[in-house]
């Protein structure tokens, strides 16, 4: 599919999430490749929509420097998602500030503490959410859907089959600014201590774990 066919297919998931929301959603960013072209799209198209970014504690200083950027210059307002200070202190307390490496166990309950949970928390508020996710990417996405429904809540992946040759293309062609970390070698980005430069898209991230790459955020539950 041509890029065109895709852009034009990503504005019209988008407008019918905008018209099923009641234009009550928000953009879930992290900044990434992604997340820049939908936001890109949606002001292209006049959606002026919330842009949400979740703050673990642990991201790069390079991502808070690229998102001070896009405020200034893109003339976006960024709400900060904070997990739990009480569950976070009782965490570390209890296992130490680096227990992601420990066992996968421990990895997923920090990711659930610091991202999925807060998530959780805007979502019985809000409605909709839009997010970056493509189908190359794990075998979790690739069978998402554009719309996904649980509860009053609707989940919104609108560039699902666009490939990674796709994300570059735009990226290019409409001089999309970047987070510097990606010239560095990371294909994807998260939080600082479980990020490393890699060859595959999500091979960086819990580098040290086999199987599925995920935090938590693209799972049912976040939505239940």
């Amino acid at each position: 599919m041509s890029i065109q066919s895709l852009v034009k297919n990503t504005e019209n998931i988008l407008l019918e999430m905008d018209m099923i929301c009641s234009g009550d959603l928000f953009i879930l960013s992290s900044f990434s490749r992604e997340d820049m072209i939908i936001l890109h799209i949606m002001l292209s198209m006049g959606m002026k929509r919330d842009v949400v970014t979740i703050d673990t504690g642990r991201i790069y200083q390079e991502t808070f420097e690229f998102m001070e950027r896009i405020r200034d210059e893109w003339n976006v307002s960024i709400k900060f998602l904070f997990p739990d200070r009480s569950e976070v202190e009782y965490m570390v307390d209890n296992f130490g500030p680096n227990l992601f490496y420990k066992n996968r166990e421990m990895r997923e309950m920090c990711c659930k503490i610091r991202k999925a949970d807060p998530l959780k928390k805007i979502l019985s508020e809000r409605k909709g959410w839009i997010t970056g996710i493509r189908r190359e990417q794990t075998s979790l996405r690739m069978n998402a859907n554009h719309m996904e429904y649980s509860g009053r809540n609707v989940k919104c992946n609108p560039l699902l089959d666009w490939k990674y040759s796709d994300v570059m293309e735009y990226t290019l062609k409409n001089g999309i600014p970047e987070n510097i970390l990606y010239k560095r070698g990371y294909k994807s980005i998260g939080c600082l201590p479980c990020t490393v430069p890699s060859d595959g898209e999500r091979d960086g991230r819990w580098w040290w774990e086999d199987g599925v790459k995920e935090c938590g955020i693209h799972r049912e539950e976040v939505m239940k």
